[in-house]
C-alpha cells in the first residue's frame, strides 16, 4: 500500500541550521565551493556558462554561436550553403546527429585542454580529450607538452612524432623531479608508437641506454605509471630493430630488463610486462614483413629465417626455470605467472624451444595442483590455436599421443571440457599441417567421444563433446571430402569416424538423442558427397524415429535437409523409401513427411532420376487418385491427389544446378504434356524452366533453345487464354516471366518467325479485346529482337495511332477504357525498345529519337494518367539519351509541370520515377549554375488547387534534399517564406506538405542556418490551426524532437508562446523522454562493461600486431579513464578433490592419478552402507513423530489453538532461533566469488519446511483469496474466523451479524444485552478514497434501499392483520 502523503503541503522546508550551529563557518555541503574550485583553469570566469536559469545571456558560447551566424554574410552577397558549412570549421550546437564535413584544414577535436597547449599531433588526443583537472599528472603532462608545443614551434617544426621524441627525450635527459620524469615518459609512452622506425633504429644505443637508467631507478619504486611506461616504451623500441641487432649481447640485456618484471607482484606491472614481450616476440619489425628483394630465392630465404624471433630462446630459458619443484611445492603463484607469460608467447618459439617446454608443461601437469594443469592446458590451447608455422606435423602427434594420458576422470566436467577442447583443438591445427595424418588420428578421440563422453550423465559434457565433434567433422574431415582423391585416400579413417559417430544412435531417448541427432547434421553436410552408401543406415534409423508429434520432429527434418543436397535424393529416398516394396503401388503415406524437404534441400541432381523414380511415383499416384475418384472413396483420392502434386513440386530442386542438362530431354515431354493438359501442375514446372533459364550455363541454354519449338508456343496459349480465378491468373503470370526468360535462349529465325505468327494472330482480334491484349504483350516481348524495319512499321501501327488517340485506324480502341490500357501498353513497348541493347532496337532509337521526341511531346493532351509513369520513363530516357540537353528545351520545360504533378512523395512506381526524374533535370540546371531559376519553375505550381499546391511543396522538398549546398541563402529564405505560409492554413493536405518540407529543413540544413530561423520556425507551428496541428501531430512531435536534440529542450521553450499548451505539453514530454534516454543509455554502458566476463578460458588468442599492440597499450595513468566501473576482485580459490578409498589409497607421483583428481567434488557411492546414527535415527522416526493405536492406526491430534507446527518431538529440545539466523546458517557459503559479502536471508521455502507444514491443515480467515467463502460478506472483506487463533466458530456466526439470525423464521431478532440488529458499516480508511467513491456509496443506498424494502414489507404485513382482525 502506498504512503499517505499531504497533499496541503506542497513543498518541505530546506534543511535548517542545528541548535547552536548558525555560525558555523565549514559547512558539510561544499557543492558551490568545489565547483568554483574545479574553474581555476578558466581565462576568463566572467565569460563562463551561467548555470543559473535567469543570469545574463552574454556568455562565451553566446558570442561564438552569433558570430558564426552572421559569418556567412561576410565577403559574399549571395552564399550558397556549402560556402556556410566552410566557415564554420569546428563549431558545433551539440547535435548528436551532426554529419556535415568540414571542407577547411583545422583542428578535428577541441577540448578543454586545447585551450592551453597548441598541440594539433593526433598521438596525444588521449591526454586532450581525457585530460582531468583534478589529477597532477595530467596538469604536469600537459604543461610539459604545451612547452615542447612552443618551442617545436619556435624553430619552424611541423610537430611530427619525430620532433615530440626527440624533444621529450632531451627532457627525459634533463629531468631531475621524479614528477616531471614520470609525465615525461608517460608522454614518450604515448608518443613512441608513431615514430618512424628508421628514427627509432638510429636513436636505439642512446634512447635504450637512457630507458635502461630509468628502470633502474625506478625499479623498486611503488609508482606503477613510471615502470609501465618505461616498458612499453622499451618494447616499442626494440620492435622497431633489424633482425642483425639481436644478435648483439646489449640488445639481449635490454630484453632481459623487460623480462625481469614478468612475474612481479604487482598485477599492472607484470601485465604491461607480459604483453611487451609477447609484442616483440611477436610484433617486430622483421616478423611482419620481408624485405623485398629481387631474387625470389632470396626471399624464400628470407621469410623461413624469421619464423621465429632470436629471443624466445631466453624465455623458454627463463621459463623452464620457474617450472622447479621447489616453486610447485611452495606456492603456485610464479608458476601460474610463467603460464600466463607462455600462453603468448609460445608460438614465436622455434621448434626445439616448442619441444622443450612442451615436456616441461606435461611433466608440471602430472602435480596433484588442478590449477596448474588447467593453465597448462590453456597453454597448449593457445599454441594449437595459434597455428603457428614453427609447429611440425610430428611434433603435434606426439603432443597428441602424450595428452591421450592425461585425459581427466569422466566424472569430472571442467577438466573433462578442458582435455577434451585441447585434444580438438589440436586435431584442428594437424590438419592444417597434415590432413591425412590427423585423418588418421582421428578415431581414437571419435570412439572416446561417442563411446564414453557422449554416455555420460553431466548435461555440460555431452554439450561440449557434440560441439567438439561437429568442428572435427568441420575443420578436419570435410577438407578431405572435397575432392574424390581425398576422399578415397582416407576412405578406412573416415569410415570408422563414421560408424563411431553412428554407435550413438542406439540410444533413443534423452537428453544424448537430441545431440546426436543434430551432429548428424553436420555429418551429412561434411561426408555425404562421396560417403553416401556409409551413411544410409545411420539415416535410416534416423528416419525411423521421425513423428509429427515427437520433440525429435525438428531436429530430425533438419539432419535431413542437411544431408540432401551432398547425398542426393537417390540414396535419401534409399533410407527412407515411399514404396514399401518396388513392386507396390501405393505410396506410403507416413513417409510423406520427408517430400516437403525435398523439394527445399534438392540440388545438383539429375533429370535422370527424375524421370525414372520421381515421375514413376507421381504416375503411380496420378492412377490411384482417378481409381478412388471413380470408386467413390474422396478421402483417399484426395490424398493421392496431393501426393502427385507434391511429387512434381520436386522439379524445382532437379533443375538448380543438374549435373546432366543433356538428358533434359528424357523429361521435356512430360513437361509439355503436363503444362497443356494439367492447370493444378503448372505452377512447379513453371518454376523449374525459370530456373533452368536464369543459373543454367551455355551448354544448358543450347539445350532449351532446341527446345524452343515446343515451349514456347504452349507457353502463348497459356498467357492467351483467359484465366478463371486468382490463382489462374497469377500462372499466367509466372508463365509470362517465362517468356521473357525463354526468348533469351530462342535461335533469331524462331524469334521472327513467331513474331510474324504473333502479329497476324493480334489483327484477326478486335482492338482492345483480352485476346488482342494478350497477343499484343507477346508482341512486346519479341519486338526487342526484330530488325530496325519492322520496328519502324510497329511504331507507325502501334505507338504512334494509339498513343494520338487515332480512332479511325483499325488498331486503335475505340472505347475509352480499352484506350487508356492500349496507350499504357503502348508507352511500355516504346519504353522496352528505348532500353534493348539489341542491335536492332539501337539502330531504330537513333534513327527516330526527333520523332519519338515530338511523339512525347505531342501525345501530353492525349495521354491518359493511368500511364504516367511509363511516360515518365520515357522522356528520362530520351533526356539521358540526346547530347547536351539544355534547360532551355521544350522537353524539359513542358516536363517539369508533368513532374509536379505525378510526384506525390510516396513509394509507387510513378512517384519514384518522377523522383529521379526532378534529380536529373535538377542536375542539368546545376550544371549551368540555374539552380535558383529551376526553384522559380518550380514554385510556379503555387498558383494552382490544393493537390497541385501540395505537390509542389513535396517536390521543392526533394530539391532541398539534394541540392542544399548549391541553394543560395536568399533562395532558401524565400522558400521557408512560403512554406510557412501555407503552414498555418487551414487545408489539410498543404500543411501536411509543408511539415514533410520542415523535416527535411531541419534535417538538410546546417545547424547555424536553422538557428537563423529557428524563431520563425517555432512561432509557426504554434500558430498553426488546431485542426491541421491535430492532423499532423506525429510529424510535428518529431520536428520539436529534432529541435531539441540540436538546441536543447530549454531553448525551444522559450520561443514558443505561453498560451501554446499544446506546444509547450509536448516539449515537457520530449525533455522527459530525452533525460530518459540518456539515463537509459548510460545504464546500459555501464550493464554492458559488467557484463564483460570470460565466458570460455581456452578463447583464441590473438597474436597479431595490431591487437597485441591495443592490448599493451598503457599510454595514461588508470585516472585517464573516466568513470570506467573497476570489476569485482574474485578470489582465485579452488577446491581439489582427491577420489580414493580406504582400499587403494591414490600415488600422486603416478601419471595414472590424473584421472582420481577432481576439481568438483565425487558424487557419494549409492551403495554405501549407512551408519549407526542414520539407524538409529530411522528407528526412531519410524512413525515420523506420531502416535499409534493398538491396531496400528496413526493418532494425528487437531492443532489447539496457537499450537506451533512440528515434524516430530524432537524438536521441543531443539533451541529456537531467529529466523535470519536460522537462514544464514542454511545458507550455502559463496564466498569464492566475493569474500566480503553477507549472507542474504533467502526467501525461498526449503524441502524441509514444505515437509513440516504438509501436515498442517489450511484454515480459511481474513480478506481477499483468503476471507471464508460460506460465510463472508461481500461488500465488507471480513471474517468470523480470527487468523491469530485459527479457531473455529459455528457456521452461522463466522459473518457479521449471524448471532442476530432466528433459527424458525425468516429475518434477524433481538437479543438481550446485545445491539439491536441492525446493518453497521465499519469506518475505515479506504471509505476516503476517491476511487471507490462510487463502490462506498452503493453501500449505504444498498441498506437505504434494503430498510425500505423491510419497512414495506412489514407495514404490509401489520395492515394485513389489522384488516383480518377487524374482520
Amino acid at each position: 500500500m502506498g504512503k499517505f502523503r499531504s497533499k496541503l503541503k506542497r513543498h518541505s522546508k530546506g534543511k535548517l541550521w542545528g541548535h547552536g550551529q548558525s555560525a558555523t563557518s565549514n559547512p558539510a555541503k561544499k557543492k558551490h565551493r568545489t565547483k568554483a574550485q574545479s574553474r581555476f583553469f578558466q581565462p576568463n570566469l566572467s565569460l563562463a556558462p551561467s548555470t543559473e536559469a535567469n543570469s545574463g545571456s552574454l556568455t562565451l558560447d553566446a558570442i561564438k554561436e552569433h558570430d558564426v551566424r552572421l559569418s556567412y554574410a561576410v565577403g559574399n552577397e549571395e552564399p550558397t550553403v556549402n560556402d556556410i558549412a566552410s566557415s564554420l570549421k569546428s563549431f558545433n550546437f551539440g547535435g548528436e546527429d551532426e554529419g556535415m564535413t568540414e571542407l577547411g584544414s583545422f583542428k578535428t577535436f577541441k577540448t578543454f585542454a586545447s585551450n592551453y597547449s597548441a598541440c594539433t599531433n593526433m598521438t596525444f588526443s588521449k591526454l586532450l580529450v581525457g585530460f582531468r583537472s583534478d589529477s597532477p599528472l595530467h596538469k604536469e603532462m600537459l604543461a610539459i607538452l604545451a612547452a615542447l608545443t612552443e618551442v617545436i614551434k619556435e624553430r619552424g617544426g611541423n610537430q611530427t612524432s619525430t620532433e615530440y621524441f626527440l624533444a621529450l627525450m632531451e627532457t627525459l635527459d634533463a629531468a631531475k623531479e621524479d614528477n616531471e620524469l614520470v609525465a615525461s615518459v608517460s608522454l614518450l609512452a604515448m608518443g613512441i608508437k608513431t615514430v618512424p622506425e628508421a628514427v627509432l633504429r638510429k636513436k636505439f644505443g642512446d634512447t635504450a641506454n637512457l630507458l635502461m637508467e630509468l628502470m633502474k631507478r625506478f625499479a623498486e619504486t611503488d609508482n606503477q605509471i613510471v615502470l609501465r611506461g618505461l616498458i612499453n616504451s622499451m618494447a616499442a623500441l626494440l620492435r622497431a630493430q633489424e633482425y642483425s641487432i639481436w644478435t648483439l649481447s646489449s640488445t639481449l640485456d635490454y630484453f632481459d630488463a623487460i623480462m625481469a618484471f614478468v612475474i612481479h607482484v604487482k598485477p599492472k606491472i607484470r601485465k604491461s610486462a607480459q604483453h611487451a614481450v609477447a609484442s616483440i616476440i611477436h610484433g617486430s619489425s622483421f616478423m611482419q614483413s620481408t624485405t623485398s628483394t629481387n631474387d625470389d630465392d632470396e626471399m624464400e630465404a628470407s621469410s623461413k629465417k624469421f619464423t621465429f624471433h632470436p629471443a624466445s630462446g631466453r624465455i623458454a630459458t627463463f621459463s623452464i626455470q620457474q617450472f622447479k619443484p621447489e616453486n610447485i611445492a611452495k606456492g603456485q603463484t610464479i608458476v601460474l605467472h610463467t603460464l600466463g607469460l607462455l600462453r603468448d608467447t609460445l608460438g614465436g618459439f622455434k621448434v626445439d624451444d616448442i619441444k622443450t617446454v612442451c615436456e616441461h608443461l606435461l611433466s608440471i601437469m602430472t602435480a596433484a595442483n588442478v590449477l596448474i594443469r588447467t593453465n597448462c592446458l590453456e597453454t597448449l590451447y593457445a599454441l594449437f590455436k595459434s597455428s603457428s608455422s614453427n609447429l611440425s606435423a610430428n611434433l603435434i602427434g606426439k603432443l597428441i599421443t602424450a595428452l591421450y594420458e592425461y585425459r581427466p576422470d569422466r566424472l569430472d566436467p571442467r577438466q573433462t571440457l578442458a582435455w577434451l577442447t585441447v585434444v580438438k583443438e589440436a586435431h584442428v591445427c594437424l590438419s592444417g599441417h597434415d590432413l591425412t595424418m590427423c585423418v588418421n588420428a582421428l578415431p581414437k578421440l571419435m570412439d572416446i567421444c561417442a563411446s564414453d563422453l557422449w554416455m555420460n550423465a553431466r548435461i555440460e559434457i555431452v554439450q561440449g563433446t557434440s560441439n567438439a565433434i561437429k568442428e572435427l567433422f568441420t575443420e578436419c574431415i570435410k577438407p578431405a571430402c572435397l575432392v574424390r582423391q581425398l576422399a578415397d585416400d582416407n576412405r578406412n579413417s573416415i569410415t570408422k569416424c563414421i560408424k563411431a559417430v553412428s554407435k550413438a544412435l542406439s540410444v533413443p531417448f534423452g537428453h544424448v538423442a537430441t545431440h546426436v541427432v543434430q551432429t548428424f547434421a553436420v555429418v551429412f553436410d561434411a561426408t555425404g558427397r562421396f560417403f553416401g552408401e556409409e551413411l544410409i543406415e545411420p539415416m535410416k534409423v534416423i528416419g525411423e524415429r521421425y513423428d509429427a508429434d515427437s520433440a525429435f520432429r525438428l531436429h530430425i527434418e533438419h539432419a535431413i535437409l542437411a544431408a540432401i543436397p551432398t547425398m542426393g535424393p537417390e540414396n535419401v529416398l534409399k533410407a527412407v523409401p515411399l514404396l514399401k516394396n518396388p513392386e507396390d503401388r501405393e505410396v506410403l503415406l507416413d513417409r510423406s513427411w520427408i517430400l516437403p524437404l525435398l523439394r527445399e534441400g534438392i540440388s545438383e541432381s539429375t533429370f535422370e532420376f527424375f524421370d525414372s523414380h520421381i515421375l514413376k511415383l507421381a504416375a503411380i499416384c496420378n492412377q490411384n487418385w482417378k481409381k478412388y475418384q471413380e470408386s467413390g472413396n474422396n478421402r483417399l483420392a484426395h490424398v493421392n491427389e496431393l501426393l502427385c502434386s507434391q511429387l512434381w513440386s520436386l522439379f524445382p530442386g532437379f533443375c538448380r544446378k543438374p549435373r546432366d542438362m543433356f538428358n533434359f530431354k528424357l523429361v521435356a515431354r512430360n513437361l509439355g504434356g503436363v503444362l497443356t493438359s494439367s492447370v493444378n501442375l503448372r505452377a512447379p514446372i513453371l518454376d523449374g524452366l525459370k530456373e533452368l533459364l536464369t543459373n543454367v550455363d551455355d551448354d544448358g541454354k543450347e539445350v532449351l533453345g532446341k527446345f524452343s519449338k515446343n515451349f514456347l508456343p504452349i507457353l502463348f496459349n497459356i498467357y492467351s487464354t483467359k484465366p478463371n480465378g486468382s490463382y489462374e491468373s497469377v500462372l499466367r503470370t509466372q508463365t509470362m516471366e517465362v517468356i521473357t526468360e525463354y526468348l533469351k535462349v530462342t535461335p533469331p529465325e524462331k524469334l521472327s518467325e513467331l513474331y510474324e505468327v504473333a502479329k497476324t494472330t493480334h489483327a484477326s482480334h478486335e482492338a482492345g479485346s483480352f485476346a488482342s491484349e494478350s497477343i499484343f504483350d507477346i508482341i512486346d516481348r519479341l519486338a526487342v529482337y526484330q530488325s530496325s524495319d519492322q520496328l519502324k512499321q510497329l511504331f507507325d501501327d502501334h505507338i504512334d495511332g494509339v498513343l494520338k488517340r487515332k480512332t479511325k485506324k483499325p488498331t486503335v480502341a475505340k472505347s475509352l477504357e480499352k484506350l487508356k490500357k492500349q496507350q499504357r501498353k503502348a508507352y511500355e513497348l516504346l519504353l522496352n525498345i528505348l532500353t534493348s541493347t539489341t542491335e536492332g532496337s539501337v539502330e531504330f532509337v537513333d534513327a527516330n529519337i526527333d520523332q519519338i521526341k515530338d511523339l512525347v511531346l505531342q501525345s501530353l493532351k492525349t495521354t491518359c494518367n493511368t500511364t504516367q509513369a511509363a511516360r515518365l520513363n520515357c522522356i528520362k530516357f530520351l533526356i539521358d539519351k540526346l547530347e547536351n540537353v539544355s534547360s532551355d528545351e521544350d522537353l524539359i520545360k513542358k516536363t517539369i509541370p508533368e513532374i509536379i504533378v505525378a510526384y506525390n512523395h510516396g513509394t509507387s512506381k510513378k512517384d519514384n520515377t518522377a523522383l529521379n526524374l526532378i534529380l536529373r533535370i535538377g542536375e542539368i540546371y546545376q550544371n549551368e549554375d540555374k539552380l535558383n531559376d529551376f526553384v522559380d519553375v518550380i514554385c510556379a505550381g503555387f498558383g494552382g488547387d490544393s493537390v497541385l499546391i501540395s505537390n509542389t511543396i513535396l517536390t521543392l522538398k526533394a530539391v532541398i534534399a539534394h541540392f542544399t549546398g548549391n541553394l543560395t541563402v536568399a533562395t532558401i529564405q524565400f522558400l521557408l517564406d512560403q512554406i510557412l505560409a501555407f503552414l498555418v492554413g487551414k487545408n489539410r493536405s498543404e500543411v501536411n506538405a509543408a511539415v514533410i518540407f520542415l523535416i527535411s529543413f531541419i534535417k538538410v540544413l546546417p545547424s547555424p542556418l536553422v538557428a537563423n530561423h529557428l524563431t520563425t520556425i517555432v512561432k509557426s507551428l504554434s500558430s498553426m490551426v488546431p485542426d491541421t496541428k491535430r492532423y499532423c501531430r506525429v510529424h510535428i512531435g518529431y520536428i520539436l524532437k529534432k529541435l531539441c536534440k540540436k538546441f536543447t529542450a530549454e531553448e525551444i521553450v522559450k520561443l514558443v508562446p505561453g498560451n501554446d499548451e499544446v506546444t509547450h505539453k509536448k516539449l515537457k514530454n520530449i525533455r522527459k523522454q530525452m533525460n530518459r534516454q540518456k539515463r537509459q543509455k548510460s545504464h546500459d554502458k555501464d550493464d554492458s562493461s559488467d557484463e564483460e566476463d570470460v565466458i570460455n578460458s581456452l578463447e583464441k588468442k590473438s597474436h597479431t600486431m595490431q591487437d597485441i599492440l591495443a592490448d599493451s597499450d598503457s599510454d595514461l595513468d588508470d585516472d585517464m579513464e573516466v568513470d570506467k566501473p573497476k570489476p569485482t576482485k574474485k578470489s582465485k580459490h579452488s577446491e581439489t578433490y582427491i577420489q580414493e578409498d580406504p582400499d587403494s589409497i591414490v600415488d600422486l607421483i603416478d601419471i595414472n592419478s590424473i584421472s582420481k583428481i577432481s576439481s568438483t567434488k565425487p558424487l557419494a557411492v549409492i551403495d554405501a552402507e549407512p551408519n549407526e546414527s542414520e539407524k538409529k535415527k530411522k528407528e526412531k522416526d519410524a512413525n515420523r513423530g506420531f502416535k499409534t493405536a493398538p491396531d496400528g492406526r496413526l493418532i494425528i491430534a487437531d492443532l489447539k489453538r496457537g499450537a506451533a507446527v512440528s515434524d516430530s518431538d524432537d524438536d521441543k529440545d531443539k533451541p529456537k532461533q531467529s529466523e535470519s539466523k536460522k537462514r544464514s546458517l542454511e545458507s550455502d557459503d559463496s564466498s569464492d566469488e566475493e569474500d566480503n559479502d553477507e549472507a542474504v536471508p533467502s526467501r525461498k521455502r526449503k524441502a524441509s519446511d514444505l515437509n513440516s507444514v504438509a501436515s498442517s491443515r489450511y484454515v480459511t480467515g481474513g480478506k481477499g483469496i483468503h476471507r471464508s467463502m460460506a460465510t463472508a460478506s461481500v461488500k465488507s472483506g471480513a471474517t468470523g474466523v480470527s487468523r491469530i487463533s485459527m479457531g473455529t466458530t459455528k457456521s452461522a456466526s463466522t459473518a457479521y451479524g449471524g448471532e442476530y439470525v432466528a433459527k424458525k423464521a425468516k429475518g434477524d431478532m433481538k437479543k438481550k444485552g446485545k445491539l439491536d440488529p441492525y446493518a453497521y458499516i465499519p469506518l475505515t480508511r479506504n471509505v476516503l478514497n476517491k476511487r471507490k467513491k462510487a463502490k462506498n456509496a452503493g453501500q449505504f443506498k444498498g441498506i437505504v434501499a434494503g430498510a425500505r424494502k423491510g419497512a414495506a414489507a412489514g407495514s404490509k404485513t401489520r395492515i394485513q392483520k389489522a384488516y383480518k382482525n377487524k374482520k
